[in-house]
């Protein structure tokens, strides 16, 4: 057996499932687009945060109040999201055709 015919857990996999590889490239731009808006809303929330630290108006840190809780609620569920990716399983063919689970790690 080659190199190439063996996976990480010892498992044969000769050739590759072009859909799977597909549902795993989705699955990868899905992740990193979740990690691009998780950095963005960091960003805005330490921003907010700067701004609650400097101002003294009271209207302005209200404001800012609210805008942070709406951004903790987006990054949580952006979180929870970014873990149901990570917890999603991935269909690998074995050498006889049928379907075997592998659970795929996407971080």
């Amino acid at each position: 057996m080659t190199e190439s015919e063996l996976r990480g857990n010892g498992s044969v996999r000769k050739g590759c499932d072009p859909f799977a590889q597909t549902q795993r490239s989705k699955l990868q731009h899905r992740r990193a687009r979740i990690n691009q808006q998780i950095n963005k809303e960091m960003r805005m929330r330490a921003g907010a945060e700067n701004l609650l630290r400097a101002t003294t108006n009271n209207k302005v840190k209200e404001n800012v109040t609210l805008e942070l809780s709406f951004v903790n609620s987006n990054l949580q569920l952006l979180k929870e999201e970014l873990e149901e990716l990570n917890s999603s399983v991935e269909v690998y063919q074995n050498e006889k055709g049928s379907a075997s689970l592998k659970q795929m790690s996407l971080t």
